[in-house]
């Protein structure tokens, strides 16, 4: 008879991974979910602004050489000469020797059916001062040919140009120029804008002008800064109590302040510590550059946490089976595997309503119904199984337990692990504790027995 105590286990761990199936699906649903919510959010941008990137100001100086050069060729054994003009335009960069930005950031929600996207609008004062030296850096021609420059003028990167709102011109050195379209650097797919400035003389002796200019722009999801400046200096604060600091550098731990009312928090960057400076004139691309900056993350992400849920589905239906068996073999009865099938497509069921009501309610909301739901339907279905309403009961009970267990987990990301081990630990316990001096052989033949007993009755 012990042959068949072991049919019935291997019954189990076959239906478990059947089950294994509708799990998936969910879980597939999920990601497909969170897809569709990352196209609402790619949708949006190309149709308003996309995430914002900020570089700049830097004073652009662009020069020219022109030199000739004399090509000797032969025509029929006749040498000729030629005389050809050449000319070579270059660019000189000068960074901001102190850059300042001080931004309040306010955020709002855009929503496409039943996905939300958020986006901000971020209110910003740049000043700081750029030295210009004598005679523009007097730059060394290549060619020994005639250096001629050009009219400079500032630049100013961001990512998505579409999210300027507001865009008043740049005070520099007393002076008010108006931006114009366009960021003018020899970089690959930058966008942005420039202001041309007035042409100061070659002989011009050393210079230092300060700068101002405010900016308003709209933007989604995430806002990204490269530190232009010799020394640079980020202040940002915002109502929004979830920001997520990402980059090369995240704010001074003394500064940084997040709580209910927002948050606020302080960049310090040295250009010793970054990269901007040697890669303006050796990289082409803007992704080269150090930067730094915050995402407006949302507090709970359903669709994270819904998957984070359907992967702990396998370990749900092997606990529920474990505790149906156990009650099966210490009360001596005889379960169908049509009946551990049903209770397992009702847990699967669970994270399909939990999926399904957290796109219309609050993810705790969703979750305490689809478990009250779930926990109720099995609690009643098993107190008809296990011939006994307190028995349902109890194993409604441990099932909630189950449940409100695997939200702690969801809600401790940092400590899932931990966590999961503990839970683990004290179920195995619980049923080594259980069992301590349980008969299984005896089990074993008085499980051949019910099986009989049940199919004579049928």
């Amino acid at each position: 008879m012990q042959r068949k105590l072991w049919q019935k286990i291997g019954m189990m761990l076959g239906l478990t991974l059947v089950l294994l199936v509708p799990i998936g699906m969910i879980e597939n649903l999920v990601s497909e979910r969170a897809s569709r919510q990352q196209q609402v959010v790619n949708d949006i941008a190309s149709s308003s602004a996309g995430p914002q990137q900020l570089f700049g100001p830097l004073l652009v100086v662009p020069y020219s050489e022109h030199w000739t050069e004399v090509i000797e060729t032969r025509q029929d054994g006749v040498p000729t000469r030629e005389v050809v003009e050449r000319v070579d335009n270059r660019v000189l960069y000068f960074l901001p020797e102190h850059l300042n930005i001080n931004g309040e950031l306010s955020t709002e929600t855009k929503q496409r059916g039943l996905f939300k996207v958020r986006t901000y609008v971020l209110n910003v004062s740049v000043k700081g001062d750029v030295n210009l030296p004598g005679g523009y850096g007097n730059p060394k021609p290549l060619h020994n040919g005639q250096i001629s420059v050009g009219v400079p003028y500032t630049s100013v990167v961001l990512s998505d140009m579409r999210g300027v709102l507001e865009a008043p011109g740049v005070e520099l050195d007393g002076k008010h120029y108006a931006f114009e379209q366009g960021a003018e650097l020899p970089m690959d797919a930058v966008n942005g804008m420039h202001a041309s400035l007035n042409t100061l003389s070659v002989e011009s002796g050393p210079l230092n002008m300060p700068f101002a200019f405010t900016l308003k722009l709209r933007g989604i999801e995430s806002l990204d800064f490269i530190p232009a400046g010799k020394q640079t200096r980020v202040e940002l604060s915002s109502a929004w109590q979830h920001p997520s600091f990402y980059g090369r550098f995240l704010p001074d731990p003394q500064s940084q302040q997040i709580g209910q009312e927002g948050f606020h928090a302080l960049w310090t960057v040295d250009s010793l510590a970054s990269n901007v400076a040697e890669s303006l004139n050796k990289c082409r691309a803007i992704s080269c550059y150090d930067s730094f900056g915050i995402k407006l993350m949302e507090p709970i992400n359903i669709y994270s946490l819904s998957d984070r849920a359907t992967k702990y589905g396998f370990l749900f239906v092997c606990l529920t089976f474990a505790a149906i068996f156990l009650f099966e073999i210490l009360k001596s009865l005889a379960i169908h595997p049509a009946q551990y099938a049903l209770v397992g497509l009702a847990l699967a069921m669970f994270f399909l309503l939990l999926l399904s009501l957290s796109e219309h309610l609050d993810f705790v909301m969703a979750y305490l119904i689809a478990t009250t739901a779930c926990v109720t339907l099995i609690g009643i279905y098993l107190s008809a199984v296990l011939h006994s309403a307190k028995r349902g009961l109890a194993a409604g009970a441990l099932l909630a337990g189950l449940f409100a267990s695997l939200y702690g987990l969801l809600e401790s990301e940092d400590n899932a692990l931990m966590l999961g081990s503990l839970l683990l630990f004290v179920l195995l316990s619980l049923a080594m504790l259980t069992t301590r001096r349980l008969d299984w052989y005896g089990i074993s033949q008085s499980t051949g027995k019910n099986t009989v007993d049940s199919q004579t009755s049928l």
